[in-house]
């Protein structure tokens, strides 16, 4: 009964979020478009299960044997293959390519703010983001991913409001080194790079637990001298950086798109963009995006008064939240958080809720036993709590975090 409480889109038609839209790329004429769509719908819904396990090896030139062989599993190949061309846009096959060309060349990134001491990657043309998970996290995000792949067809192609940080491709590789007898197995997650094409001064990551979540800031003394700059400055349009390939094109427009709550445009708002509403008139600070903040660190910097968001952007955030959290709480997932970027440049604030491959099992039911002790002492509750509990708080520190500002749009009739 979860679907039909969805919230949707405002201010959108159905499957005007279909590919390659706003991209600013011409598509193919409307009809075609639509069938396109169709098809790739049809793909993202099957439950067939698509897994595909390739193997080769590295061999001597003589033909002697193998040296290393290596082994990739590809989960759900069809569905994510489907995904990433409604999601990244361009002709069929153009998608495909610009992925595999940018998970080519990737190096290791340090990702700070999470406890789980996940390792990351990150491609270096900067558009995706490789964790390493592990084999609990593989097998409970595999048993829910139908249920995954028919709320993304919702968000794709019907214009359901979602910042849910898009899953791209799980895989599970591994190599056997025959000279070394070294064996290693690992299990990956391709995500979307929140942040690509966007200048990030503070970054934060928010679960609004009521227990203390803060870190001590490099810059507190400079920081607490000024606030966020969210003053009212001419909009202007960023050069985007080139890229290789037409899916890598679209990608970048796509997801670097202006917002639609921003000054003057009748636009609804970009999935994942918020624009910041006018608050203050002093200067910004430049952080670097290196350091991970928390919530408390977001109170003490707003002075616990809740960030101005304009009201179309606001509108689209709410809803988005409230479906994403049902939708979590549906498949049963616990212990994610929504990472929250501020360009006090551009004025705006990219969103997306991470690290909900989690789901509220017997490791998580002990770990909230074991938290809750210290409830008797009178201290809050533990971070960890059931699916529903953890949807409802959820949802109310978003509304305390964040504030609707009305423009010249909104009506008080």
């Amino acid at each position: 009964g979860g679907a039909s409480a969805y919230l949707p889109q405002p201010g959108l038609s159905r499957g005007a979020s279909g590919s390659g839209a706003g991209t600013g790329v011409p598509g193919p004429p409307r009809g075609r478009r639509r069938l396109e769509a169709q098809e790739l719908e049809r793909l993202m819904l099957s439950t067939r299960k698509t897994h595909i396990k390739h193997r080769f090896v590295d061999g001597e030139e003589k033909g002697n044997g193998a040296l290393c062989k290596f082994i990739c599993h590809t989960y759900w190949s069809t569905q994510f293959a489907a995904l990433r061309q409604s999601f990244l846009g361009g002709e069929a096959g153009d998608a495909e390519e610009g992925y595999v060309r940018s998970l080519s060349v990737s190096k290791r990134w340090d990702a700070q703010g999470g406890k789980s001491g996940a390792t990351f990657s990150k491609t270096s043309d900067g558009r995706f983001v490789v964790k390493h998970i592990t084999r609990t996290e593989l097998q409970m995000f595999l048993d829910f991913a139908p249920m995954y792949f028919e709320y993304m067809a919702k968000a794709l192609f019907h214009s359901l409001p979602t910042v849910l940080c898009k899953i791209l491709g799980i895989y599970q590789i591994g190599h056997h080194n025959r000279t070394t007898g070294r064996k290693v197995m690992e299990q990956v997650v391709v995500m979307e790079n929140l942040f690509h094409d966007r200048r990030v001064t503070r970054t934060f990551d928010l679960k609004g637990s009521s227990r203390p979540r803060y870190v001590e800031m490099l810059d507190r003394e400079a920081a607490m001298q000024q606030e966020f700059d969210t003053s009212p400055r001419p909009r202007f349009k960023r050069k985007k950086a080139s890229v290789a390939t037409p899916a890598a094109a679209g990608h970048s427009a796509a997801t670097a798109a202006k917002s639609a709550a921003g000054d003057g445009g009748d636009e609804p708002a970009t999935p994942g963009v918020a624009a910041a509403a006018p608050d203050s008139p002093t200067g910004g600070i430049t952080q670097s995006t290196s350091q991970v903040l928390l919530d408390d660190n977001l109170m003490e910097l707003t002075r616990g008064r809740p960030f101005p968001l304009k009201h179309r952007a606001k509108l689209y955030f709410h809803k988005a939240v409230l479906n994403d959290t049902l939708f979590l709480s549906v498949v049963n997932v616990v212990d994610y958080s929504i990472l929250v970027g501020f360009d006090e440049e551009a004025h705006e604030v990219s969103v997306g809720i991470i690290d909900y491959m989690r789901q509220y099992d017997l490791v998580k039911k002990l770990e909230r036993a074991s938290k809750s002790v210290g409830m008797i002492a009178g201290q809050a509750e533990p971070t960890v709590i059931q699916p529903q509990q953890y949807r409802k708080r959820f949802q109310g520190a978003m509304e305390r975090y964040f504030m609707s500002v009305p423009d010249k749009w909104v009506s008080f009739v």
